[in-house]
């Protein structure tokens, strides 16, 4: 067998590895579902919860995804036995609409958008006796969410949404169906949602709102941490038992540009993640206006999650340094003045970013996420260049 033959051969089985353009699973250049939760995670019977979604498409900047989300009722004994994990409805979600458009009996639409709001059946577990252990071990809400790449009103006439689907059908228009399960029992235990307690970067938490800095071909150590309390204990019904367990908490790496040394990583656990910014490499060019976005996942072992969406900017070290002398409030606005201010990323006032607005010729202006209150405030100052310093004291009347 020649040399050239068994390379050929090689990349054949191992497709992923021999492709010269290989793209990262962590790298979202698309339409691509990153999350979905439920607040709350856990329900009883006739609870409420509201159901979000993280959905992005780079591919369409400014552009929001259209999200229709199905519910498929409950099974009370928990034998799955619902349309939702019904393999030809999950290959083609046109499965669900029978003649006339009618779902079928069963399943219904909770929302359609971002966001969704379920509600338990009240009589759910009403066919097992009072004792029944599968009243504390509980059942699943199943979910549907189809998203589709591009804008529908929810006012939208029949007409439109079946040209739509049409478009889909053709695979005109890009479009994700996900699976999502929010458990409904008895039980006195119930999961939340995990929560960071911070973002580190360099070892350093870094401040809300602002971007994470970075040359190009940079590598900047990320760590998500948690409060002790957010790791919950919980039982785990075993067949030796009931075994008492405490979550562990995952985190999930993504980005619309740049690479991740681990796409995923344990908080508490010994591998960490280095997120490499982009520019360096030519098959990770410098993004439009050296910015994206970097979005971290967290995830529990019973089902919770949350998440966590930060900017990035690949800074420009040959830019000349901002040196702010002035920094005051005009009106709601925060502006800093001073030579090169307009090369200013980010002003963080008490460890939280404004969100810049405009800039120009030695002025940089923005909005601050919350009303200020009187007096002195501390801030830190973030350039394009990737320093970081104290700022002037801003003094709110």
């Amino acid at each position: 067998m020649s040399a050239r033959l068994f390379v050929a051969l090689a990349c054949l089985t191992l497709t992923l590895g021999c492709q010269p353009d290989f793209r990262p699973e962590t790298l979202v250049e698309n339409l691509r579902v990153l999350g979905i939760r439920a607040e709350p995670a856990d329900l009883k019977p006739a609870e409420r919860t509201r159901l979000d979604s993280l959905i992005v498409d780079p591919s369409r900047p400014g552009k929001s995804p259209t999200v229709l989300w199905l519910a498929c009722d409950p099974d009370p004994f928990n034998l799955n036995r619902t349309v939702c994990s019904d393999p030809r409805v999950l290959n083609d979600p046109s499965a669900l609409a029978g003649e006339g458009g009618q779902l079928p009996p069963g399943v219904r639409v909770v929302g359609l958008g971002k966001n969704a709001v379920y509600q338990a059946p009240a009589g759910l577990f009403d066919v097992l006796p009072a004792d029944d252990a599968r009243r504390v071990s509980g059942t699943v809400a199943q979910f549907i969410a189809f998203a589709v790449a591009e804008s529908v009103s929810p006012a939208a006439p029949q007409a439109e949404l079946e040209a739509l689907l049409r478009r889909v059908r053709a695979k005109e228009v890009r479009s994700l169906l996900t699976l999502f399960r929010v458990r409904i029992s008895e039980s006195p235990e119930r999961n939340s949602n995990p929560t960071l307690s911070g973002l580190f970067v360099g070892g350093e938490v870094w401040p809300q709102g602002a971007a994470i800095l970075a040359l190009p071909g940079e590598p900047v150590l990320l760590e998500g941490r948690a409060l002790p309390e957010v790791f919950e204990p919980y039982t785990q019904e075993t067949p030796n038992g009931p075994e008492a367990k405490e979550e562990r908490l995952l985190l999930a790496w993504y980005s619309s540009a740049g690479r991740f040394s681990e796409s995923s990583t344990a908080i508490g656990g010994q591998v960490q993640t280095a997120f490499t910014a982009p520019g360096l490499d030519p098959k990770d060019p410098l993004p439009e206006g050296r910015s994206g976005f970097l979005t971290v996942v967290v995830r529990d072992t019973r089902g919770g999650m949350s998440w966590h969406e930060h900017a990035f900017f690949v800074c420009d070290d040959t830019l000349p340094e901002p040196d702010v002398q002035v920094l005051k409030l005009e009106g709601e606005k925060v502006v800093a003045l001073g030579p090169n201010a307009e090369h200013l990323q980010d002003v963080v006032v008490d460890g939280i970013a404004v969100v810049p607005s405009s800039a120009s010729a030695g002025r940089w202006e923005g909005v601050p996420r919350a009303a200020l209150s009187s007096g002195p405030h501390a801030v830190r100052l973030h350039a394009k260049t990737c320093s970081r310093k104290v700022g002037p004291v801003l003094t709110v009347p």
